[in-house]
């Protein structure tokens, strides 16, 4: 792998250790490589400047902070017209997974999933999305 050198403010760096820590990366690389990831990820939907899209967002939080809980739980509902659905699961006792199938035009979908990482709680969001392509012919 190339070998990359970045400058961070000692605060940053002090967060960034914090951050490998906490959430067990093996070392500041990973969690670095993990954040460029996620930030492409977000520039790649920022592409489908229009059109529709179907999403699976998935969510990761604390299972003892039932805030989280409520909270997703108010959003999907004021998002009903694009989440179609949801899923939630327990992961031993100590952390939840949820799991919503998002459909709309890609601003909307691109919002709920900004406002899904802005809960505080919520520790890891991850999406997958697919652009709704209109074929010119029905297909049987």
């Amino acid at each position: 792998m190339p070998i990359v050198s970045i400058s961070l403010s000692g605060d940053l760096l002090e967060k960034l250790d914090s951050l490998v820590r906490s959430r067990g990366y093996s070392s500041r690389s990973e969690a670095v490589r993990d954040a460029v990831r996620d930030s492409l990820s977000a520039f790649e939907l920022s592409i489908f400047e229009k059109g529709r899209v179907i999403a699976t967002v998935t969510a990761v939080s604390q299972h003892e902070d039932h805030d989280v809980d409520e909270k997703l739980s108010r959003l999907r509902h004021d998002r009903d017209d694009i989440v179609s659905g949801n899923m939630h699961i327990h992961l031993g006792r100590r952390h939840c997974l949820e799991v919503y199938i998002v459909e709309g035009d890609s601003s909307s979908v691109l919002d709920f999933i900004s406002r899904v990482r802005a809960l505080r709680g919520i520790q890891e969001v991850k999406y997958t999305v697919v652009p709704m392509v209109e074929h010119p012919y029905p297909q049987s």
